[in-house]
């Protein structure tokens, strides 16, 4: 297969270590990104670039339309991907005190998962999934799986007493 012919690049790429830089960099993404125009300022293909890299030769294209257009900011990972928190984060201490009152209010029982949805919905007026609820548990630093619980009727004299003796 032919490799194809050199891009044409911008002058400025020869102001830049990239491969200094890709050393420095901590995110992975960002890092292949400047590796892969190290790769084109010493010469190669878009494609033998890609070949190297183990990505689509449109992606090293792309690279270099950000950098030229944005500069090394252009090559770094952009923040915000993925799904959006249902809980808003000046809502979240409305919910971590939520949850806190709904446990103390339980006598003896544990708190479910439908218990949180329906939570979420009452006081809230979120309406989403068990998955979603156990994550924001998580985000508010509760955990799922908590001790046993005591059952409303116990004697705790007695068991007290059970226990010095076995």
């Amino acid at each position: 297969m032919p490799a194809g012919r050199p891009l044409k690049l911008p002058k400025t790429i020869q102001e830049h270590d990239f491969s200094l830089l890709a050393k420095k960099e901590k995110h992975a993404r960002t890092r292949i990104r400047l590796l892969g125009l190290d790769h084109l300022k010493k010469g190669k293909t878009a494609r033998e670039t890609a070949e190297f890299l183990c990505v689509h030769e449109n992606s090293v294209k792309r690279w270099l339309k950000s950098f030229v257009d944005k500069g090394l900011e252009g090559l770094k990972e952009r923040v915000g991907r993925g799904a959006k928190r249902k809980i808003p984060k000046n809502q979240e201490e409305a919910f971590r005190s939520s949850i806190l009152e709904l446990q103390t209010n339980r006598n003896g029982g544990r708190i479910r998962g439908s218990d949180v949805l329906k939570l979420m919905k009452e006081k809230l007026g979120i309406d989403c999934s068990l998955d979603t609820a156990y994550e924001s548990l998580k985000r508010a630093n509760f955990v799922w799986i908590t001790s046993r619980s005591k059952h409303p009727n116990v004697d705790q004299e007695a068991q007290e007493e059970f226990k010095k003796k076995s």
